[in-house]
């Protein structure tokens, strides 16, 4: 078994460490938390702990994330150790699975129980209420599912209702302990240059 180096950013550690089971994460551009999600579910695959389901945008996103975030790691992997169908968006690691979805098609995300759920750009993924409601929601009572809700906030109101990303956000700052909000700005990336993000701002 090859071994391979995870290095979390150090608030990525915080997120990913803290107990809480649901959490959800509200974050700035380029804080790097499709990466660190990437290098969660490659451990939590070694570890042995699956199904895990990855929920995104679009698949053209997936695509890129898989190429970009989880490519350069798996590489350092005896290939035989894993593989990505592309056609079925499943990665195998050892014996886990992880299964990516796209918003785009609800209907593919149904069915099956996981283990870890991860909802990748929940600012936009989350304004179709009834994906979480009716899809994702009920995914978390086959295995007590933990869940990670991440991504950039897109306001409080989508279409004159109260946006889900955000209501989910509140609840994890009122209860702290089944579920916990975290708050983290571009500026706690520590690869970024501070004068490159004042530029930006």
């Amino acid at each position: 078994m090859s071994e391979i180096a995870l290095t979390f950013l150090p608030k990525q550690s915080e997120l990913f460490d803290d107990p809480a089971k649901f959490k959800v994460i509200a974050k700035g551009r380029r804080f790097g938390l499709t990466r660190g999600m990437a290098l969660h579910v490659i451990e939590k695959c070694i570890d042995d702990e699956s199904p895990i389901i990855w929920v995104d945008t679009v698949n053209s996103n997936i695509e890129r994330y898989f190429d970009r975030y989880f490519m350069p790691v798996l590489k350092n992997l005896d290939r035989g150790t894993w593989n990505y169908n592309r056609q079925k968006n499943e990665l195998k690691i050892y014996n886990s699975i992880v299964d990516f979805r796209s918003a785009e098609s609800p209907e593919n995300i149904e069915g099956f129980g996981y283990k870890i759920i991860i909802i990748n750009e929940a600012g936009i993924v989350l304004k179709n209420r009834r994906l979480w409601e009716e899809s994702i929601r009920p995914m978390v009572l086959d295995f007590s599912a933990s869940v990670l809700i991440g991504g950039t906030p897109k306001g409080k109101k989508h279409k004159g209702c109260p946006h889900l990303f955000y209501e989910l956000f509140e609840r994890g700052k009122s209860d702290g302990i089944r579920w916990k909000s975290f708050n983290y700005s571009t500026y706690d990336n520590p690869l970024l240059k501070r004068v490159d993000i004042d530029e930006m701002i």
